[in-house]
């Protein structure tokens, strides 16, 4: 499918008379299970397409149409809202929030919540996520993240736990579109691996999210505060210099007492420095694992460590396997990927 032809179809989609709400509500016996802000809200706990058909699947992609009424309600997946025309009003316990073209809005699960003010101009896209795509536990299976980028989901994650929701504006130069574009492409002319490319995509539309929402130099969604840039600049010297980094030169370095350093870096993180130098040094090492043949003595020694022993037990303790059976796991993994793709 083609970028023409996408709009093509969310334009017609836009002319599609929605299921009545009150016969939905009879034929299911839906009942609020709460009163947020004088209005009931609704368990929603099954996905249902256009036609209200029932839809089992981890990632669901959907348009909210003009014509629907969507109550209050809650569920017990994640849901993006994406607008990719127009405009509409996102009701929250908290208030309403408006959102623009290419703007988007991540609510957590068990949120009330409903969309209101949709025009037949205005083409709203609904997601729904069974999995946390925007979790530590997934990202981190990227082979090139650091601590900086752990840093930064974690604190996404941290804000998004407190507020309930994330809320993406759309940024000038945003890839946020065009992602988007690639995912409702694959998702709505299904083809061979098209499951597979929609999961790629959602990895690369979480981490340009967290790459945007934690951009110092723009105004986006709350301006990392002066304190959080200085954690950043911490953390970006132990990633550029992870080798042969001590506290005591990067405090020269930076003109601060050491315990400062340290301080900034725990309450910042949890984690004390050495910690976080040692997860930088062995992050480092799986990526000449999975992608060089170096011996793992030379490795250890390219990473910052002199005790290769050293490097064994540290290596154990991040990954609970050792560097010979790391890289062998992965490559035997990387086999089946190639085997599977030949077939």
């Amino acid at each position: 499918m083609k970028s023409d032809e996408l709009r093509s179809l969310l334009l017609n989609n836009n002319t599609m008379e929605a299921p009545d709400w009150n016969e939905i509500k009879e034929a299911h016996d839906a009942k609020p299970i709460e009163i947020v802000n004088g209005q009931p809200v609704y368990l929603f706990d099954k996905i249902f397409d256009l036609s209200f058909n029932p839809i089992e699947e981890n990632v669901f992609v959907c348009q909210q149409l003009p014509s629907a009424y969507v109550p209050m309600h809650i569920h017990q997946y994640i849901e993006v809202i994406y607008v990719y025309q127009g405009q509409c009003t996102v009701v929250l316990q908290e208030g309403e929030m408006n959102l623009s073209e290419g703007g988007m809005i991540m609510i957590d699960k068990h949120t009330p919540h409903t969309v209101k003010g949709i025009t037949n101009f205005d083409i709203i896209i609904d997601m729904k996520l069974k999995h946390d795509y925007l979790s530590s536990g997934i990202l981190s299976q990227f082979t090139n993240k650091s601590i900086i980028s752990q840093f930064l989901i974690d604190s996404l994650i941290d804000k998004r736990r407190a507020n309930n929701y994330l809320y993406f504006p759309f940024a000038e130069r945003s890839k946020i579109p065009g992602i988007m574009e690639q995912i409702m492409c694959e998702y709505f002319d299904r083809d061979f691996f098209s499951s597979d490319m929609i999961n790629g995509y959602l990895f690369i539309l979480f981490t340009e999210l967290i790459r945007q929402s934690n951009s110092s130099t723009s105004t986006q969604i709350d301006n990392i505060k002066q304190k959080d840039v200085i954690v950043l600049d911490f953390l970006k010297y132990i990633d550029d210099h992870f080798k042969e980094c001590s506290l005591t030169e990067m405090a020269d370095h930076y003109k601060y007492h050491p315990n400062y350093i340290s301080a900034v870096l725990k309450k910042a993180t949890g984690k004390s420095f050495k910690d976080l130098l040692q997860i930088q040094r062995i992050n480092k090492a799986a990526l000449y694992l999975l992608n060089s043949d170096l011996p793992i003595p030379d490795i250890a020694e390219e990473v910052g460590y002199t005790s290769v022993s050293f490097f064994y037990k540290k290596f154990n303790d991040f990954f609970h396997q050792t560097p010979k059976e790391f890289r062998e796991n992965q490559s035997m993994h990387s086999m089946a990927i190639r085997e599977n793709v030949q077939l």
